[in-house]
């Protein structure tokens, strides 16, 4: 079948076919000429650049002519050696010519031959190794594809898709049609139009056939009626947008596949409004989880809610909200979410149990939940708790008594926070913070809640209530629930012990849970669980500071002069890295090269090595305030 115009335009481009050995002779001339002229050391790096580029292009040749496991990453180290030797020869261009010294000299008419000379020398050596480039890929692609003869699939395997004739096949099925939103002639007209740039967008990914497959299931999964093409004719950076979600953060790129309304809310860019917060968003998510069938109704909030994790998400990817926002907006999309869930369980079992007399059902959020710094993807630290007395039955008409019945709500309110979706639970719900923790009853009296904590606790447990914050309940329990937990944080408390545990327990979690690698912002040294230890150890001994947020609380800290101002901005920069990273990177040790200037932009730095020298000082600074808090310990113990 005959390629259409608009991808045969694409492939268009011609393919130098000179022999690869013959160009690198000539570029070998050409560099003995050039380091003959050469005064000094100025050319000093490109000489260097040049050794390594043709180098690598050897290895290149040599492995399409001798090995059986040549893939396209054989080239890509290539590219990137051709890449800063083209930076390098416009440096040198740059330079080539007399200086202002001579311009008046005897020496100024041989200085303006010896650089005319230079000049065309670096002429021939631009176009030779352009040219060496342009035959080794054209080499390596007829290697790799011996059968593709087709036009479109030559040119995309040249731009580096690793699988051409599946490529240029989805492309085909776009022009015949056989999509529901290219039905019409001007979507494909559209199409058509789009089609050069798109492929040059995502050529520039490292896995150009991934990017398109996923593309490509949007695209299939969009009904009849959306201007999608058109859109993107019209506003060519709403492509580049969707194609930076694809290749730079893959957990977001799910959400626009299975759900496909979420493109309609990036073409009217309605996914950049704030989302919206308390009884606005709570009404939303009533609406969607009323009716009969309580199973499609979870779902159908469920779907709501991952549609606003998705804006936020893509808000962070595209720098367009602060990061201290995001998270804002993450914590009051859970909170609202838990709200709706829970009055909907307490209602259901008041229709079936009725309602215990005297008691009121609260929930307690600690953790990033706590300090309203949930991340894309965070768990909520919760713990189900009630007030009143626990042996007071239920007035329906199958009674229950509290512990019981407060404790099916806890249950079915966990369950239903983590309705499972197409992008997985909705909520992962941990409630180990609980007294007694796992062996303990899912839900418990305030009083017996308060007991524990007086008596019972250990010193990680007071220092996990330093984040505590009543997330469901009257104003009057939630009140109730702040006072409890503000007399236990003030309670007095050996310092010695204090530090003793503390060093015990971070010792504990560095030999059990090593940092996965450098960007572990969590777990490394100097990352943030050293900065919650120090900050919770100056709490709980000097009962400042005693906010569930870390931001919130450090500022005490600095104001009483119990921490250096510094530490404020290293737990902002920290804060914001690990949220950029849940959401671009969220399984990487690492981020991938392709995704770092977005991590760096959300952080709100120039570029990645400004993001890097800033963790390395966040983490010096943070290593430091964690040794201040301890530095009365003896040597030996804090070691």
């Amino acid at each position: 079948m005959k390629a259409d115009t608009a991808f045969r335009n694409f492939a268009t481009s011609g393919r130098d076919t000179a022999d690869p050995a013959a160009l690198l002779d000539r570029i070998g001339h050409s560099y003995a000429a050039l380091r003959a002229q050469a005064a000094g050391n100025a050319f000093d790096r490109l000489f260097a650049q040049l050794n390594r580029t043709t180098m690598a292009a050897a290895d290149l040749l040599a492995g399409i002519g001798a090995s059986d496991t040549l893939t396209l990453g054989s080239q890509r180290d290539y590219d990137a050696q051709q890449a800063l030797l083209l930076t390098e020869l416009a440096q040198v261009e740059a330079l080539v010519g007399p200086s202002p010294e001579q311009l008046m000299t005897a020496e100024y008419a041989e200085a303006t031959v010896r650089a005319a000379e230079a000049l065309s020398i670096l002429a021939t050596l631009r176009a030779d190794t352009a040219a060496l480039h342009g035959a080794l890929v054209d080499t390596l692609r007829r290697a790799l594809f011996p059968g593709v003869t087709d036009p479109v699939e030559l040119a995309l395997s040249e731009v580096g898709f690793a699988d051409p004739i599946s490529a240029a096949a989805r492309f085909r099925e776009w022009d015949e049609g056989r999509c529901a939103v290219l039905a019409t002639s001007a979507e494909r007209r559209a199409m058509k139009a789009v089609v050069p740039g798109l492929l040059q967008a995502i050529a520039h990914f490292p896995d150009p056939d991934a990017v398109l497959a996923v593309f490509d299931e949007i695209v299939v999964r969009q009904p009849a009626g959306v201007a999608l093409f058109s859109s993107f004719e019209a506003r060519p950076s709403l492509l580049l947008s969707m194609l930076g979600v694809i290749g730079r953060a893959p957990s977001l790129a799910r959400h626009l596949v299975v759900q496909p309304q979420l493109v309609g809310r990036m073409i009217d860019s309605s996914v950049f409004a704030p989302v919206p917060k308390g009884a606005e968003v709570e009404a939303e998510l009533r609406h969607m989880l009323a009716g009969t069938d309580a199973h499609a109704g979870a779902l159908r909030m469920a779907e709501a809610v991952n549609a606003h994790r998705f804006a936020l998400g893509l808000q962070t990817l595209e720098a367009t909200a602060d990061l201290v926002d995001i998270a804002q907006g993450s914590t009051d999309l859970a909170e609202a979410t838990l709200n709706v869930v829970t009055a909907h369980v307490l209602a259901e079992m008041a229709a079936i149990h009725g309602k215990v007399p005297g008691s009121e059902f609260l929930i307690l959020g600690l953790g990033r939940f706590g300090g309203s710094e949930l991340t894309h993807r965070s768990d909520l630290d919760l713990v189900y708790l009630f007030t009143g007395d626990h042996r007071t039955n239920s007035d329906g008409r199958r009674p229950l008594d509290a512990n019981e019945y407060f404790s099916r709500v806890a249950r079915r309110v966990s369950t239903m926070m983590a309705t499972m979706t197409t992008l997985g639970p909705l909520y992962q719900v941990d409630t180990r913070l609980r007294p007694w923790g796992a062996k303990g009853l899912l839900a418990c009296s305030v009083d017996c809640f308060d007991a524990y904590h007086r008596d019972e606790a250990w010193t990680w447990e007071h220092m996990a209530l330093t984040r505590a914050r009543p997330v469901f309940g009257s104003d009057a329990g939630r009140e109730t629930l702040k006072r409890l937990v503000t007399c236990r944080l003030r309670s007095p408390r050996n310092r010695a012990t204090l530090i003793a545990d503390a060093l015990k327990m971070r010792g504990d979690i560095a030999r059990n849970k090593a940092p996965r690698g450098a960007f572990d912002v969590k777990l490394v040294q100097g990352g943030l669980v050293d900065l919650e230890f120090a900050v919770h150890t100056l709490q709980l001994n000097h009962h400042v500071g005693l906010h569930p947020r870390l931001r919130a609380a450090i500022r005490s800290l600095v104001v009483a002069g119990l921490a250096d101002r510094s530490l404020i901005g290293a737990h902002d920069l920290l804060s914001r890295l690990l949220i950029a990273l849940r959401t671009v990177s969220p399984h990487a040790h690492e981020p991938a090269p392709e995704r770092r200037d977005a991590i760096a932009q959300a952080c709100g730095l120039a570029d990645w090595d400004a993001l890097v020298t800033a963790y390395a000082q966040a983490r010096s600074i943070v290593s430091a305030a964690w040794q201040s808090a301890i530095a009365s310990v003896p040597t030996a113990q804090a070691a």
